[in-house]
C-alpha cells in the first residue's frame, strides 16, 4: 500500500517547546487562525501570560514554526 500525502486530512501542527517554552502543549487545527488561537488561550491559561505579552512576534515565531501532520 502506498502512503500519500493528502491535503483534505492534513492538518497543522505547532508544538509550544518550538518556541522555548518548556511544556508539552500541542495545538492541532486545520487553519493557522485555528492554531493561533488555541495558543493564545493556552499561554493566558497554562503561563499566566497576558494577551497584551502575546505581540506580534511572539505570534511570527508561533506562525513559522506551524507545520503539516497528518496527526
Amino acid at each position: 500500500q502506498t502512503a500519500y500525502f493528502d491535503e483534505k486530512v492534513c492538518h497543522l501542527k505547532f508544538k509550544c517547546s518550538s518556541v522555548g517554552f518548556d511544556c508539552g502543549f500541542v495545538a492541532k487545527g486545520k487553519s493557522e487562525e485555528d492554531i493561533l488561537a488555541q495558543c493564545a488561550a493556552h499561554a493566558t491559561k497554562d503561563h499566566n501570560m497576558k494577551p497584551e505579552q502575546i505581540t506580534p512576534e511572539l505570534k511570527e515565531k508561533i506562525r513559522k514554526n506551524i507545520h503539516k501532520s497528518l496527526f
